[in-house]
């Protein structure tokens, strides 16, 4: 069942070109089988037909090159931005029964936009090598995701967490947008216990379970079946193509400058932003940056993302199954993904962070996810 096949696409940050191959096959290991090309960088797509995508990719072929090769003329080569460089996100589709992994869907009008993602298995935390990790990502352990679950497209929106409130759910709550506006920005200033509130309306309106993902099933789906440190790969310089964390524009502000004062007093080691600029000083509005490799916006930057399990200090006794974590410090929760005004470094698929369950702040969020069986 092996396809291999070669393609050509612009560089995101030079005119260079990329030659890539891509492997079909029904399973990670067979697909990677039948893809060949220069060197060893592999990513995971799943294509929504039932075959893993294993793609490998080298950097340098030029556009004369790709001329002479008969492939496709460089000026027919999307520009970065575009929007044909992208595929179209699918519509959501009404449901009635069981769906399949890469389906898009709402459960209502005002509900958040849901994906199913297939199930898998994957190696959680960080290995020893990757840049900027820390020891709280330790002991990496196997974990398998044993069926496909329904996971949102996005953040939860203002706009969601609105119609909640409009309904007299979420306790009435209508949390402080600091001047950014609403609509489609992601929520903020909401708690752990706020993002309950949140889902228990959401369940009580459709008949569905709603519930914050796991700390295992969300690290799973932010990485997209890659098995870098972020979903496109492990340079941090490509951050602005595919998220909004702390960027230059952000470190000319005054909130930037005392972040890096925040961090260290010493000029030497301040942290240094990603050295381009996303286009969002703030918050961005949720869908603004690509997807990655099942159908997620966003989890890497924009809000950090409450997750179900209570803090521990690392993976140490963790079990395999893709279970919340309910013991340790129930009183602190897991969030991960980072946000606008997280650095390079902690926007890492395996990068963890804690605070206490009623924390609110500018930039925390969540994401919904629900079984589909």
């Amino acid at each position: 069942m092996g396809v291999v096949k070669e393609d050509l696409a612009r560089h995101p940050e030079s005119p260079r070109f990329q030659i890539f191959a891509v492997g079909y096959g029904g399973s990670w290991e067979e697909a990677e089988e039948h893809a060949t090309t220069l060197n060893g960088r592999f990513a995971t797509y799943y294509d929504g037909g039932g075959y893993r995508l294993a793609v490998r990719e080298t950097w340098g072929a030029s556009a004369d090159a790709a001329a002479d090769a008969g492939d496709t003329p460089a000026d027919e080569i999307p520009e970065p931005g575009d929007e044909a460089a992208d595929p179209e996100s699918p519509e959501p589709v009404a449901h009635t029964g069981p769906l399949d992994p890469g389906t898009v869907f709402r459960d209502c009008s005002e509900c958040p936009e849901m994906v199913v993602v297939p199930a898998g298995r994957f190696t959680m935390g960080s290995p020893f090598f990757e840049a900027g990790r820390y020891s709280d990502e330790e002991p990496r352990h196997r974990v398998t995701i044993g069926t496909p679950f329904a996971v949102g497209v996005y953040e939860v929106t203002f706009a969601e967490w609105d119609a909640c409130a409009d309904a007299g759910g979420c306790w009435g709550y209508r949390p402080e947008d600091h001047g950014q506006g609403r609509g489609r920005l992601p929520v903020i200033e909401v708690s752990w216990f706020d993002a309950q509130a949140y889902l228990r309306w959401l369940s009580q309106e459709t008949g569905e379970m709603y519930r914050l993902l796991t700390e295992a099933e969300w690290e799973y789906v932010a990485r997209g079946g890659a098995r870098t440190a972020r979903y496109w790969g492990e340079d941090e310089s490509w951050q602005c193509r595919y998220g909004n964390g702390f960027d230059l524009a952000l470190a000319g502000t005054d909130h930037g400058r005392r972040l890096m004062d925040f961090a260290t007093t010493d000029p030497l080691r301040r942290p240094k932003p990603s050295a381009c600029s996303d286009g969002a000083m703030f918050l961005a509005p949720v869908g603004a940056f690509p997807a990655n490799g099942f159908g997620l916006h966003d989890v890497l930057g924009n809000v950090w993302e409450w997750t179900e399990d209570c803090w521990n200090d690392d993976y140490e006794g963790a079990a395999g199954d893709g279970s919340a974590r309910l013991s340790g410090d129930c009183s602190r929760r897991v969030l991960l993904g980072g946000a606008w005004n997280a650095l390079p470094r902690n926007l890492r698929s395996a990068f963890r962070f804690t605070l206490p369950a009623v924390n609110r702040g500018y930039d925390r969020g969540f994401r919904v996810a629900r079984p589909i069986g």
